[in-house]
């Protein structure tokens, strides 16, 4: 496989622009659409040219991938981060990967779409965040359990990670549900 995002940096090595071609091999063509768009169209002119001739050899790509853009609000540059984050968070399955990106202080989107894969909880960007319309969604991890989805709240909140206000509703809210 490919890049993995979620994983040793690799989202700000990226978003740095140090892209290779070695990171678009073995992607799947579907559910890593935007993911291989974003790099190839982020990627130094050189990487660019070899990226585009292997996607469209293996992927079918005959065109320069356009960016994903917010209809409603064009002017949103970093739609299309927040767009591939939202794809990728789906495809990590490694639970420390997750743990370690959603308590890291590098990237909120980062942090925002693991803890939403690691505890099934969704959340709005801040009311005071011009991109307030976003949504922290995705799928749960499939091997999440209560046990983990608490324990793992309760370590955000113990290291005062990035995003312990939302650990802590996500336990209220739990315990709400349990009542």
């Amino acid at each position: 496989m490919g890049v993995r995002i979620f994983r040793d940096g690799n989202w700000e090595r990226i978003r740095s622009g140090i892209i290779s071609r070695r990171d678009i091999m073995g992607l799947h063509p579907e559910h890593d659409r935007e993911l291989i768009g974003y790099l190839i169209r982020h990627a130094p002119e050189a990487s660019r040219i070899s990226m585009m001739k292997y996607a469209a050899e293996k992927y079918g790509m005959a065109e320069l991938p356009q960016p994903v853009v917010k209809i409603d609000d064009p002017e949103d540059t970093f739609y299309w981060e927040y767009a591939v984050l939202r794809e990728q968070a789906e495809r990590e399955d490694d639970r420390d990967a997750l743990i370690a990106a959603a308590l890291s202080d590098a990237d909120r989107g980062i942090a925002a779409f693991a803890f939403c894969r690691l505890t099934g909880c969704s959340f709005q960007a801040g009311e005071n965040d011009a991109y307030s319309y976003r949504t922290f969604s995705c799928k749960m991890l499939p091997d999440a359990t209560a046990e983990s989805i608490t324990a793992f709240c309760r370590m955000m909140i113990e290291k005062g990670g990035p995003l312990k206000d939302e650990a802590e509703e996500c336990l209220r809210d739990r315990e709400n549900h349990a009542s």
